[in-house]
């Protein structure tokens, strides 16, 4: 094994770690956080209603700048639930809900979808036994398109060359 085989199995295995903490670290394990009141009527519901549980209270930070100026948000999740292959951040309503509007929808729930990487929100109203889903569908322009399948097209040319290369050494 010279320095290339070397090298090459050092870059796949790099690659492979990149992967599996992409994919794995954010799982810390079962956080036990006391369920009171909604919280555990909410748990109990998404328990006997088939969602995995998958975090508890998890909060996302979300900054904005405007010139000089910094605007700062933190995003709480109740739960992260999946059911399926779909993954959903769960809000408990409040006595302070007044209603849906689009206001709402937008700085409200869009960025604890986007800041937590699920398919959409469900809402729960314990108090009322109503459940909302709340999705969202973003129409991207061409050009974003485009932009996204070649760089998933460019990653793949990456992997097969990788693969080809360390598939041919000596």
């Amino acid at each position: 094994m010279d320095w290339r085989d070397g090298g090459a199995l050092l870059l796949a295995v790099g690659l492979l770690w990149i992967l599996f903490r992409s994919l794995f670290w954010h799982r810390r394990g079962n956080q036990q956080v006391p369920l009171k009141g909604k919280f555990k009527a909410t748990r109990e519901w998404l328990d006997g209603n088939g969602y995995q549980v998958l975090r508890v209270r998890e909060r996302a930070e979300w900054a904005g700048y405007y010139d000089d100026r910094q605007f700062q948000k933190t995003l709480i999740a109740d739960f992260i639930v999946r059911q399926g292959t779909h993954s959903y951040v769960v809000k408990i309503a409040s006595e302070r809900d007044k209603g849906i509007n689009g206001v709402k929808l937008r700085d409200q729930w869009y960025p604890l979808v986007i800041a937590f990487g699920v398919h959409g929100v469900l809402h729960i109203d314990v108090d009322g036994e109503r459940v909302h889903v709340i999705d969202f569908e973003l129409k991207q322009p061409g050009y974003a398109r485009r932009k996204r399948w070649i760089q998933h097209g460019t990653w793949l040319v990456m992997g097969i060359l990788l693969a080809f290369v360390l598939s041919h050494g000596r």
